[in-house]
């Protein structure tokens, strides 16, 4: 697997221009086409079309200025974007930010968003756009902290693996940054009271064997913590001064759409280095 289409959220908000040149980096080391999807936030469902009004109208005085929003975060794309030598396509799309990305991900290998900023958030409204991108795009979401300062990511990848469906395929959709990477550490939490603690060390050895195969080389590190996963993987990432980490993202949508698992949670909304999610 390769990673040939990056799809990357493209607005108006502080922390764009950082994401923009996180995914351009990313798009150049893989030779990807980096498509940019700005949004106008209106729902798909009710305009299927798109919004086209009559000029002058009181319905083009309320869409206008959406799509000329929509538009200059496109100029800032193209701007960025434009030092990097890679293909690029801007995309403006009539819809709402997060169901436009989760649709626009069945034709990419990886999206890469932002955290939720709360002071960025509309009065009343929950901001969740990395969590719903991570439970329902096929593709995986590599979500760059609020705080990202560096031009890039990868060299040094921490895998939490927990032996679940989830991380097994995030570690499969994360092999390009995996053989990119100077050092691949897999780590392991292991409770005390895990009825299936031994098996740990075993899955570890298959996994280590499966990714030697594809030409990436780990470290082993199994800990035996009985505390917050999600916490624990963001000490273990300070500790072995990693700079990107790869996990699966647990969901309970059955009960809630919304409904994440505790260390997904944490991450999605403390992690302190990128995270590659997919569940």
């Amino acid at each position: 697997m390769e990673y040939k289409t990056i799809l990357v959220h493209v607005d108006q908000s502080r922390h764009a221009a950082t994401r923009i040149h996180f995914a351009a980096a990313l798009a150049r080391i893989h030779g990807a086409l980096l498509i940019g999807a700005a949004m106008t936030g209106l729902p798909r469902y009710v305009f299927p079309d798109g919004a086209w009004p009559i000029p002058l109208t009181l319905a083009a005085s309320c869409f206008e200025p959406l799509y000329d929003k929509a538009r200059r975060a496109l100029e800032q794309f193209a701007d960025i974007t434009a030092a990097y030598d890679i293909a690029c396509e801007p995309r403006l799309v009539t819809d709402q930010d997060a169901d436009a990305l989760v649709l626009l991900a069945r034709f990419a290998d990886l999206v890469v968003v932002t955290q939720d900023d709360p002071d960025e958030a509309l009065p009343g409204q929950v901001a969740r756009l990395p969590e719903y991108v991570a439970l329902h795009a096929t593709a995986p979401a590599l979500i760059v902290p609020l705080d990202w300062t560096a031009p890039g990511a990868g060299h040094q990848i921490l895998v939490a693996w927990n032996g679940s469906a989830a991380c097994a395929r995030a570690v499969h959709a994360a092999l390009p940054l995996l053989r990119q990477a100077r050092n691949v550490r897999l780590a392991s939490l292991r409770a005390p009271t895990d009825a299936f603690a031994q098996d740990i060390a075993a899955e570890q050895a298959q996994l280590a064997a499966s990714l030697g195969r594809h030409g990436v080389q780990v470290q082993l590190c199994v800990r035996d913590e009985d505390v917050d996963a999600g916490h624990a993987i963001l000490a273990l990432a300070r500790e072995t001064g990693c700079d990107l980490i790869v996990m699966g993202c647990y969901g309970h949508a059955r009960f809630r759409e919304m409904l994440l698992g505790g260390a997904s949670r944490t991450m999605l909304r403390s992690a302190t280095v990128p995270t590659l999610m997919l569940h």
